[in-house]
């Protein structure tokens, strides 16, 4: 009997070749399987693609966005939004010559009230970072956020950050007592190289966002200017250049268990 298959229902019926000393041509059958196999995988990946395209159009009120826009890193951020449960949370495919204009035209890109609510990551090397000894101070995860190599921490454009504060900050983590920090173990404290920064975070410049990290066990720190803005609402980065996050306040806290500290000063702009 000749080997056969024909396509019935949308599903392939297969028939071995078979011989007339009984004989089986396996060959012929995994031939056949594994070029059906493909073309079946080839119309699911089609599929997937079309419904992100969709998806990722509804989220930004967008139907011009294209497929090849939604980059792993998105869908990594994304999904760490979900996760969190920031309901709130809203996307914003912006023109790629976004960082050419100035702030109140961003601000009318994203529709925010003020400039005040545009926001940025800011990876932070402790180049004094010693670990800790009999893992004291670490968490479930081991994880000490009173004492990182690095920390990200988001702060409005319409600020800057002031290292010494930064430092007084991170310090004042730990209660008084012999667990607390020397006053100069935190004084070194500098933006992390683009190298690590691409490596801990795995985005790239003007794409860095806070949710979805490649290391995810990097503590969060927030300005705490940030808290009194109103309408309590920001924008940061989207895991892309071209794509911004924003989200409720008090979500982006409760969702990433960030660190809100003093550590920014207004910026003359």
């Amino acid at each position: 009997m000749n080997g056969v298959h024909e396509k019935k229902h949308g599903y392939w019926i297969f028939m071995t070749k078979v011989y007339l000393d009984g004989s089986q041509d396996e060959d012929w059958y995994s031939e056949t399987m594994a070029a059906q196999t493909e073309e079946t995988l080839a119309a699911l990946e089609a599929k997937i693609t079309v419904l992100e395209k969709s998806s990722w159009s509804k989220l930004t009120g967008d139907d011009d966005v294209a497929a090849d826009n939604i980059t792993k890193e998105l869908k990594r951020v994304r999904r760490h939004v979900q996760q969190s449960n920031c309901f709130s949370s809203t996307w914003k495919h912006c023109p790629s010559n976004y960082y050419s204009l100035s702030l109140d035209e961003r601000k009318v890109i994203l529709g925010a009230k003020s400039t005040s609510q545009l926001c940025k990551g800011c990876l932070f090397e402790n180049k004094n970072y010693k670990p800790n000894e009999n893992n004291e101070g670490d968490t479930k995860g081991g994880v000490d956020p009173t004492n990182s190599k690095y920390y990200l921490v988001v702060v409005q454009y319409v600020e800057s950050i002031n290292t010494k504060k930064l430092a007084s900050e991170l310090r004042g983590l730990r209660p008084v007592g012999a667990n607390r920090f020397d006053p100069n173990y935190f004084v070194d404290m500098r933006l992390a190289s683009e190298e690590d920064n691409a490596k801990l975070t795995g985005f790239q410049h003007n794409g860095v966002s806070p949710f979805g990290m490649l290391d995810n066990s990097i503590p969060i720190v927030l300005c705490k200017s940030v808290i009194n803005i109103r309408p309590n609402f920001i924008w940061m980065g989207g895991g892309h250049p071209d794509w911004k996050l924003g989200m409720a306040v008090t979500e982006f806290v409760k969702g990433l268990n960030a660190i809100v500290l003093d550590i920014s000063e207004p910026r003359e702009l």
